[in-house]
């Protein structure tokens, strides 16, 4: 069975923005990411920190992973509405975890297969 972990420099540079999770888990979020080639940025989904704050990191972002079962309702709806203005790819998980998380990354970075003919 493989693993849904993305492959070494999958992300080549990429921002990963993840929206909630839980803080226990942040730091091992940061190094999947990391290890991986790309930039972590995390933001608590209104729990801590301001939900205002979100719009800045998320300008930043080339993906946003929001785990919406452990942010606020406004966090998710200010998530919602500034990826769609923005045009960002936002994936919603409903577990928090790495293991989701990890899924989220390799699903949402994963090569385009071409269509077989």
């Amino acid at each position: 069975m493989r693993k849904p972990w993305p492959q070494p420099e999958a992300l080549a540079g990429r921002c990963i923005l993840c929206v909630g999770g839980r803080s226990g888990s942040v730091d091992a979020y940061r190094q999947l990411v990391e290890s991986r080639g790309g930039r972590f940025l995390h933001h608590d989904g209104g729990l801590e920190e301001s939900v205002h704050r979100i719009d800045g990191v998320l300008a930043a972002a080339d993906l946003v992973i929001c785990q919406a079962g452990c942010i606020s309702h406004n966090a998710c709806w200010r998530v919602k509405e500034q990826c769609k203005r923005s045009g960002k790819r936002c994936i919603y998980v409903k577990t928090a975890g790495i293991t989701s998380f990890a899924r989220s990354v390799a699903e949402a970075t994963a090569p385009v297969a071409a269509d077989a003919d």
